[in-house]
């Protein structure tokens, strides 16, 4: 038995593969391949198509993979560095064999992605010449192709065709790199000649109908033929199906026909994405052309203040995928490696993602078809004089056409846009807004990502409006705040690149490494932390920037949840962009792995369809305080909630509940913000200082929480009388005498320090404070009544944005308490808090301002008290012991210590001035 099915098996994987091909031959596999670097190829007398080339490359795949072009052997510090480099035409060359019964059929060469002009020689003639970046290329080999052997040879060019800006992700060296080679599909196709192009197809949700246009390949004569229309569900049921004979007239190519399918249909989106099959049959004189379209009964519109999704508003939670692909260089073309990423983004709550300045592959809108993804797709597009070159001008516009056509029946594909950040004629963008919408209803069209806001904006993804800002970079202790007023324009608007926190990078991560791009960034970070004698840091800074990312993520997150007319967010990011400086902003690395700083469950309590918010006015409290705090609800769920309860409770790090209580909810329509009733605590019962947790909870089990710190009042009152000096002079008199001293001075040369770490990267953007995060020995004694983690959580705000780092970059065996952690590029050893044993005497230095705003200050005077209680006690046992002359040289310098902020041609490029 087992033998008939294994020839069972091998026969019908024969027929299939007859069948393939007896209208498709794949033509992947070793060609052969030369470069031409000085670009003589297509010069008579050097005619490389007329020539037996001398090496071989495997397609699919880049001239990096095969390694060819330069070796490489610098090592980029603002991004990854690829082993080979190579820049200009590079020609391929094979054999084809075209079957007899391919007579009398046009054929078709199909070349999924090239990069980026290619030309196709059949041969020795030329076949003709096509630049693309978004779509694939296919050329028409009918009339080079008769039965038999042919010299098939092509030639990509990856030179710049036109003027751009370096920074487009679809040509950068900075994400996807711009790499020469033929990926995805490469294959020939035989036709009947009255083949069907292609088939645009429009759901209509009101009427249950399907209205198909079907493009076919005219001839100069009338042809009559059978058109056959079948709607079906993914597992074959069929909704429809009609057919009728029909005459196309001479030069014809187009037949518009409408299907009706009833209301039995699903519609798609997030949480249903249902897909369905269109099959256009085309048959002429007994020959049969067909081809099945996948989409989704869905109608995108442009609300109020929100995209509208079959008739209700939606609220898109999102981020940017910049092309980054680590270990090929290029994106992806199969369809699960791109359902590997989207499930890893819903994952973390999100619905929504922005191809920043570049179109993928079709294999990531089938993939954000099946699980429920809205895309927003954008041109090769970041340029700052735009209108300047017509050539470029018409080249985008025909890419235009050819997303809008290779992509549109997508039901994923919501959102089109022209790029990113442009500049200059606005005309121009709004010239081509208004195309796309008279060429393809079945998406919202936007002239730019940021920039500017024309009138035939259907949304706008930007910074700011001219109300102000509306991208969140980071929170605030408040959470009482939004930004209502600011997203309160014309069309919905959604916030552009929000988050952008900038972590140390996390060097576990280097073995990953394994393709075509090397992380020798990462090798040059890490050696210089070396040299400063602080490599044994490196997870403790890795997980203390990485964390505290994590917390402005959820705050940046909430901040534009609680906006009841935001239009969504695009975040920046969830994964890390390797390139610009490298940017460290995600909390995945650039292989969309988590980096183990928090669980998508975790993340989903703050990013998710359905969450719930707190707006308070402060994270620090006196226990002569009540907590007072309104609670509101995030819904764009899939369903009205029910009636029902919220649960509260306020719980210490010892899990004691220190108070809790009920709130009663009506019903929570979908798709808007909510408010679910206040609560007030009063602190009196909380005796010890800590963090404490405010956590709520829905009937569902919805959850969220946050966590305040509340401090005795009468330790903090005491803060006000600690024993310290302000002077160097003042600290080496006590020294002397062996006492014990806490020096704050009153002035340092030293560099700011910040709660919030850099943004997007101090490598790109050299700006003040050039740090990226703050670290914290959290099991010091010094912290004894100050309860603290290694990283900076909220109470630090009112201390970190008050202090002095100076930089003690010398004393390797040194050791802060409270470290301010450099600029990976330049990894000073910078401290804020640190003690040392000074001849009989033992030293605890504070870099704070401990005058201005005390009043205000709450953790500051509770970490006042423990310091001081702690330098004034038997357990102050500095380990490392420093002469005074060399602290003489910190403390008496009078060299400012401030980051100086430079000019940067690379910033200026990037926003376009």
């Amino acid at each position: 038995m087992k033998f008939v099915f294994t020839l069972l098996s091998l026969f019908l994987f024969q027929c299939a593969l007859a069948v393939q091909q007896a209208d498709k031959i794949d033509l992947s596999g070793i060609w052969r391949f030369q470069l031409d670097p000085m670009g003589f190829g297509k010069i008579p007398g050097s005619e490389l198509y007329q020539t037996k080339l001398t090496e071989t490359i495997m397609l699919p795949g880049s001239t990096d993979q095969a390694g060819k072009g330069i070796p490489n052997q610098v090592a980029y510090v603002d991004r990854l560095s690829r082993k080979y480099e190579y820049c200009g035409q590079a020609w391929y060359q094979r054999e084809i064999l075209i079957p007899q019964d391919w007579s009398g059929k046009e054929i078709i060469l199909n070349l999924e992605r090239c990069h980026w002009e290619t030309a196709v020689y059949v041969d020795g003639a030329l076949v003709g010449t096509d630049e693309r970046l978004c779509t694939p290329n296919r050329f028409v080999l009918t009339k080079y192709c008769t039965p038999g052997t042919h010299i098939l040879t092509l030639c990509v060019d990856n030179r710049m065709k036109y003027p751009m800006d370096v920074w487009n992700h679809t040509l950068t060296e900075h994400a996807q790199t711009n790499w020469n080679g033929i990926v995805g599909e490469i294959s020939l196709e035989a036709k009947m000649p009255d083949y069907i192009k292609h088939v645009k197809v429009y759901p209509d949700i009101e009427n249950g109908q399907v209205t198909a246009k079907i493009y076919i390949n005219s001839s100069e004569k009338a042809v009559k033929g059978n058109l056959m229309l079948t709607v079906s569900e993914k597992n074959g049921k069929i909704l429809a199906s009609d057919s009728e004979e029909i005459e196309l007239s001479s030069n014809q190519s187009a037949v518009e026909r409408i299907l009706s399918v009833g209301k039995k249909f699903k519609l798609w989106d997030e949480f249903n994405p249902a897909l369905y099959n269109l099959t256009v049959e085309w048959t002429v004189d007994g020959n049969k052309a067909s081809v099945c379209e996948q989409f989704g009964f869905r109608k995108v519109e442009k609300g109020a203040h929100h995209i509208r999704l079959n008739g209700r508003n939606i609220h898109l939670r999102g981020l940017l995928d910049c092309a980054v692909f680590p270990l090929t260089g290029y994106p992806a073309t199969d369809v699960e490696s791109w359902l590997r990423i989207f499930r890893t983004v819903k994952e973390y709550g999100l619905n929504h993602v922005r191809f920043h300045s570049w179109c993928p592959p079709e294999a990531a809108f089938y993939a954000a078809d099946e699980i429920g993804l809205y895309l927003q797709v954008e041109l090769p597009m970041w340029v700052k004089n735009v209108g300047k070159y017509p050539e470029r001008r018409d080249f985008f516009e025909k890419e235009m056409y050819a997303v809008l056509d290779e992509y549109g029946n997508h039901p994923s594909f919501l959102l089109m846009c022209n790029g990113n950040e442009n500049e200059g004629d606005f005309t121009v963008l709004e010239d081509l807004v208004k195309k796309g919408q008279s060429y393809d209803n079945r998406h919202l069209y936007s002239a730019s990502t940021a920039r500017d806001h024309v009138k035939s904006d259907e949304f706008y993804v930007s910074h700011l409006t001219e109300k102000g800002w509306i991208t969140v970079y980071d929170g605030q202790p408040s959470t009482d705040w939004d930004r209502s007023k600011e997203s309160d324009i014309d069309v919905p608007v959604i916030a552009h690149e929000s988050g952008q926190r900038c972590m140390f990078p996390n060097f576990n991560e280097t073995s990953k490494y394994t393709g075509v791009l090397e992380p020798r960034n990462f090798q040059v970070f890490k050696q210089r932390l070396a040299a400063n004698g602080m490599l044994h840091k490196a997870d403790d800074f890795f997980k203390a920037t990485g964390a505290h990312t994590v917390l402005q993520y959820k705050e940046v997150n909430e901040a534009l949840m609680r906006t009841a007319n935001s239009g969504g967010f695009q975040l920046l990011g969830l994964s890390d962009f390797p390139g610009q400086g490298s940017a460290f902003v995600g909390i995945l690395d650039a292989f969309w792995d988590s980096k183990g700083l928090v669980t998508p469950e975790k993340y989903r309590e703050s990013c998710a369809p359905v969450v719930l918010l707190a707006r308070f006015p402060k994270r620090t409290y006196l226990n002569s305080e009540s907590f007072n705090v309104k609670l509101e609800i995030y819904q764009y769920g899939e369903k009205n909630l029910a009636k029902g309860s919220l649960d509260w409770c306020l719980i210490g790090e010892n899990q004691k509940v220190m108070a809790k209580g009920k709130l009663g909810h009506a019903m929570l329509p979908v798709g808007g913000v909510d408010s679910l009733g206040q609560v007030q605590v009063p602190l009196h019962n909380i005796q010890e200082a800590g963090k404490y947790t405010f956590r709520v909870c829905l009937d569902n089990g919805i959850q969220n929480e946050w966590d305040i710190w509340v401090y005795p009042q009468e330790i903090n009152t005491l803060a006000n009388n600690i024993q310290y000096v302000n002077t160097w002079e003042d600290a080496k008199q006590k020294l002397e005498k062996g006492e014990n001293v806490l020096f704050i001075p009153s002035k340092v040369n030293g560099r700011n320090t910040k709660f919030t770490g850099h943004f997007w990267n101090p490598v790109m953007f050299n700006w003040d404070p050039m740090i990226v995060g703050t670290w914290i020995d959290s099991s010091h004694p010094a912290f004894q009544h100050f309860p603290t983690s290694y990283y900076a959580d909220w109470q630090w705000w009112d201390i970190l944005n008050y202090g002095k780092a100076v930089d003690l970059t010398a004393f390797y065996t040194l050791e802060p308490v409270i470290q301010s952690i450099d600029t990976y590029e330049v990894n000073r050893k910078l401290a804020i808090a640190f003690e040392v044993k000074v001849g009989d005497g033992k030293l605890f230095v504070l870099c704070m301002d401990i005058q201005k705003d005390m009043d205000k200050r709450i953790a500051m005077k509770q970490l006042l008290y423990s310091i001081n209680a702690y330098v004034h006690s038997a357990a102050f046992s500095p380990k490392t012991e420093v002469p005074s002359y060399l602290l003489d040289a910190i403390f008496l310098s009078e060299t400012k210590g401030n980051t100086k902020i430079e000019d940067n041609a690379a910033i200026r490029q990037l926003l376009n001035q």
